[in-house]
């Protein structure tokens, strides 16, 4: 569903004000305490968190792809033909709202669940990955099994929140994970260079 958002610019904007807003209420009317300051960790944190990220992502490709070969690199490249609608602005535009989710995901629901609710970090972090992945869910056939990348990802993201204690460091390492993803899509696009040679499937 928001992916569906980030092919189009307006539309991703609105997104971004409206979650943002969301987020920013519920955590004045839930008292959230969020960590948004920036210190000289930050910038660390920020590094190290992308690089788990980025490197899960590589690992993942990489032992799909050893798998299942020329069958999931046929559904890899149409999740990059998904987003062909995207242009700069758009895929800055998407960072952004990346940034508002794990205000929303991290923020309000891993933070609510854990302590608001005092059900505790696991099962914070969990369900918060679970609704990042609904959210994240293209009801296409060949397209919705990355849903379960994306509850993954909303793990990884729940746990560099936890461990860095900064929402700002989630904010940031989402945001840039994002614009990383679709300008390299952007370019196997223009490029044909989807990593592995694949056979078009008969």
């Amino acid at each position: 569903m928001l992916f569906s958002y980030k092919n189009h610019l307006w539309p991703t904007m609105v997104l971004w004000v409206a979650l943002t807003s969301a987020a920013i209420m519920a955590r004045f009317f839930f008292d959230l305490e969020w960590d948004l300051a920036f210190t000289p960790d930050t910038v660390r944190q920020v590094v190290f968190g992308l690089a788990v990220v980025v490197a899960s992502d590589s690992l993942l490709h990489g032992g799909l792809w050893a798998l299942f070969r020329d069958r999931y690199l046929h559904y890899y490249r149409a999740l990059a033909d998904y987003f062909t609608p995207q242009g700069p602005a758009e895929i800055l535009a998407g960072g952004l709202l990346a940034s508002a989710e794990e205000m929303i995901f991290r923020g309000v629901i891993l933070v609510g669940i854990a302590e608001g609710l005092g059900w505790g970090v696991p099962a914070g972090v969990l369900i918060a990955a679970f609704l990042f992945a609904l959210a994240h869910l293209i009801p296409t056939r060949r397209l919705a099994p990355f849903a379960l990348w994306a509850f993954w990802e909303g793990l990884l993201l729940g746990l560099v929140y936890v461990l860095s204690g900064s929402l700002l460091v989630a904010m940031l390492v989402h945001a840039l994970h994002d614009m990383a993803g679709f300008t390299l899509f952007a370019f196997q696009r223009r490029t044909g260079r989807f990593l592995y040679r694949a056979r078009q499937p008969g």
